[in-house]
């Protein structure tokens, strides 16, 4: 495809910067991260800013006639995720001691104060066997599940967390859509 005009390709860069627009993430596998690299990894954009300064915003000229008052304006965030393979009882949404272990330091990091007033979203992912509408209902209470264990255990009441059941949408391995590696759980500190 050949671009003529200058429009061409600003649809073109437009498009591949579409095709990019999925949260950083973090893939640990089976592997169990520290509650300090949750938090580094959760952390990584806000620590370069300090606090109160202006990263956006309009400048205000002073002419005189009055002494504007204004706020500081809060870094805006971008999506940053970890995906974990947390393993449930077959075919069901009970987690295993294994996965309670692998979300202890979730839990803790979420708690901490470095982490605290961030919001969250929880989704869960199988692999490509069984019904669509099968899959995404057993990865919603999968999401519910860890949603469940990590605000009884780590007190997150206040913090906001949202759930979803991807199913077997998003594969982690498209080139194996029945792999083990595809039934996950991703834990994304959304934008603000």
């Amino acid at each position: 495809m050949v671009f003529q005009s200058g429009r061409g390709l600003l649809l073109l860069s437009l498009l591949l910067c579409l095709s990019h627009v999925q949260a950083e993430e973090a893939n640990f596998g089976k592997s169990t991260p520290s509650e300090e690299k949750i938090i580094e990894l959760f952390k990584s954009d806000t620590a370069d800013v300090e606090p109160g300064i202006k990263t956006r915003g309009i400048n205000i000229i002073e002419t005189g006639k009055s002494n504007p008052r204004h706020k500081p304006v809060t870094p805006v965030l971008e999506e940053k995720a970890i995906s974990m393979e947390i393993l449930f009882d077959y075919n069901s949404a009970t987690l295993t001691e294994q996965a309670k272990t692998q979300l202890r330091p979730v839990g803790a990091a979420m708690a901490s104060d470095d982490l605290k007033g961030l919001s969250f979203r929880i989704e869960g992912h199988t692999d490509a066997i069984g019904g669509d509408q099968f899959n995404i209902d057993l990865s919603r209470r999968r999401a519910e599940a860890v949603k469940a264990f990590l605000s009884e255990q780590y007190r997150l009441g206040d913090t906001p967390i949202q759930i979803v059941g991807k199913g077997k949408k998003d594969l982690a391995d498209k080139a194996n859509p029945d792999s083990e590696v595809n039934r996950r759980v991703r834990i994304v500190r959304l934008a603000q």
